[in-house]
């Protein structure tokens, strides 16, 4: 009976994993109210690895970042919950308050939508990039 108790907590404890189907199709992002999925903007696709511990993030144009001027993103996946997935980019030097280097959330907020957030920043507070996904 205990280890029946036991295994039953060890389970229920477990987090239910990032689901990678949250991150198919094309995504487009914006700070403002403009068309998001038009031709003429930024787009990419987001690919995580079967073992959920890398995520690289594709993009159809090059673009400039404090991490340089690519249009591939590569990172490792430091922490996940069913919604979200916590990143330290590759090639990041940028340090938070604390004096560690950068992390971010890419965090789910509703089907086909996403935030950003520093995990250094207070509770709640994200950025101003909402991403739209565009396509399947």
């Amino acid at each position: 009976m205990l280890a029946t108790l036991l295994l039953s907590a060890a389970i229920a404890a477990t987090p239910t994993p990032f689901d990678a189907a949250q991150l198919s199709g094309s995504w487009s992002d914006s700070v403002n109210t403009s068309s998001v999925c038009e031709e003429a903007r930024h787009f990419t696709r987001m690919q995580l690895s079967d073992d959920h511990q890398r995520l690289a993030i594709f993009s159809d144009r090059t673009w400039k970042s404090k991490l340089g001027e690519t249009n591939r993103f590569a990172a490792t996946v430091v922490a996940e919950t069913e919604r979200s997935l916590t990143l330290r980019y590759d090639n990041e030097t940028r340090l938070n308050a604390a004096g560690k280097l950068v992390e971010w959330q890419l965090i789910i907020v509703a089907p086909g939508v996403y935030r950003w957030r520093e995990t250094g920043w207070a509770e709640g507070k994200v950025n101003g990039v909402v991403g739209i996904r565009c396509s399947p």
